[in-house]
């Protein structure tokens, strides 16, 4: 089976990435920032919609925009490239470099991740006192 380039986003893909940048109280300008595309794009796949010739179309995208979008919400990229069809890409900018305010946690172990996760609600439940 021969994968296209670029595909439509489907609905699953597009939910995803949003409940994602929302559980990082992330911006769409902030996340389009980290993966290095234009809030413009980010907000296309995210809605699902774009326009073309003043129509109203499904968003399409390639791998290397999924991947790089999954990356800047922390999330893995493969399930979301299997659902639009698309093949992975191998390419040294698929994970940017850590953006102002993005802290990459890849590599700490479950014990330390739970401790950074009780850090973070701490400081969220401290803030909304």
């Amino acid at each position: 089976m021969v994968r296209q380039r670029s595909a439509v986003v489907p609905t699953e893909v597009s939910a995803t990435l949003r409940l994602a940048r929302k559980e990082r109280e992330m911006s769409m300008d902030r996340a389009a920032k980290a993966a290095r595309i234009s809030t413009s794009l980010w907000t296309q796949v995210e809605n699902g919609t774009q326009y073309k010739r003043g129509q109203k179309v499904p968003a399409s995208t390639t791998a290397e925009t999924l991947q790089a979008m999954a990356a800047a919400v922390g999330l893995d990229a493969e399930p979301l490239l299997t659902q639009a069809g698309l093949d992975p890409v191998e390419t040294e900018q698929v994970r940017p470099p850590a953006a102002e305010g993005i802290v990459d946690l890849s590599g700490l172990s479950e014990g330390d991740l739970r401790i950074v996760a009780a850090y973070v609600n701490g400081l969220r439940a401290a803030r909304h006192s």
